[in-house]
């Protein structure tokens, strides 16, 4: 006979900002992302089970300051102890808000913000910082092809979380800029000082609100067995990189082309303000047979 189980967790309310990108530049130099634990902030929340993965030392983001994630593990040693699983096993994602606030946002270039939510079955082994040279690393920006392709290792060697029998739930979300919340100046908020004073030149536009554009739920939630269960919640904020404003070069760009005066001639800066969230994952705790024994331990403890 099965006995009812139930797992929770919170994700707490995240902060990242690009700072501003003056006029010309691509990426970021100084980005910042933190969680917001104000409770008389916007969205704040201060209760959170989770924390930053350090994919580089001394800071949660990359390189370009475009991903970074947090997690939480969940020890179930005793389910190893006890020979047992969780069977009939349902994940629920309650969310504080559907969307990712804007903030101060202007002159934001093309492209997605990605939010993928993980609940992989394994330990991943995410307490030790991990970089390019390191050990294991988890590639964040992979994060939405778990099931697909191996995440853990960069060099592709360890197939850990490769595998669709280890993601229990997968959710991949796309935000984009809502163009009905897209407000230009001089005659719409006012003026942002465009170049030579004249805003008519080039006009600021300020981002009011992003919107949903894409929004795949996988995964099998079949058994959970031990030793434990990382949850993740990894973000890649493209649109920090204005790149996609300049001129790519080669034979087949006209001569015309040129990059963006928005680029040229006028700063940029993201923020997204990212609402907490909780998962529950309920399930019946029963004896595991011998042939799942067998199964699950030799693939799981194998890749631990």
């Amino acid at each position: 006979m099965g006995v009812p189980r139930m797992i929770q967790g919170q994700f707490g309310a995240v902060s990242y900002s690009t700072g501003q990108i003056t006029a010309g530049n691509d990426i970021p130099v100084a980005p910042t992302v933190a969680f917001n634990e104000t409770t008389g902030s916007y969205q704040g929340v201060k209760r959170h089970n989770d924390q930053f993965y350090i994919q580089q030392a001394g800071s949660p983001l990359d390189a370009a300051g475009i991903h970074f994630m947090t997690y939480d593990y969940v020890d179930l040693r005793d389910l190893l102890e006890a020979k047992a699983c969780m069977d009939d096993v349902v994940i629920n994602v309650q969310r504080q808000y559907e969307l990712p606030y804007p903030g101060l946002s202007y002159n934001v270039p093309p492209g997605n913000i990605e939010e993928t939510f993980l609940v992989l079955l394994g330990d991943f082994d995410l307490e030790k910082p991990g970089d390019l040279a390191g050990l294991s690393p988890f590639n964040v920006k992979n994060a939405s092809k778990a099931g697909f392709v191996p995440l853990k290792d960069l060099t592709g060697n360890d197939s850990q979380g490769g595998l669709p029998f280890e993601v229990l739930y997968r959710e991949v979300r796309q935000y984009v800029q809502d163009p009905s919340q897209n407000f230009t100046s001089p005659n719409q908020i006012g003026t942002f000082a465009g170049p030579g004073g004249n805003p008519a030149t080039t006009p600021p536009r300020f981002v009011g609100n992003f919107r949903m554009a894409s929004r795949t739920i996988g995964g099998y939630p079949d058994l959970l067995v031990g030793p434990g269960i990382t949850v993740i919640r990894a973000w890649s904020i493209y649109p920090s990189n204005r790149t996609v404003q300049q001129i790519t070069g080669g034979a087949t760009v006209p001569v015309a082309d040129a990059p963006a005066a928005e680029l040229i001639d006028l700063a940029m800066q993201l923020q997204v303000n990212i609402p907490a969230l909780q998962y529950n994952i309920v399930g019946t705790q029963r004896p595991l047979t011998a042939t799942e024994t067998a199964t699950y331990y030799s693939n799981i403890l194998m890749k631990s």
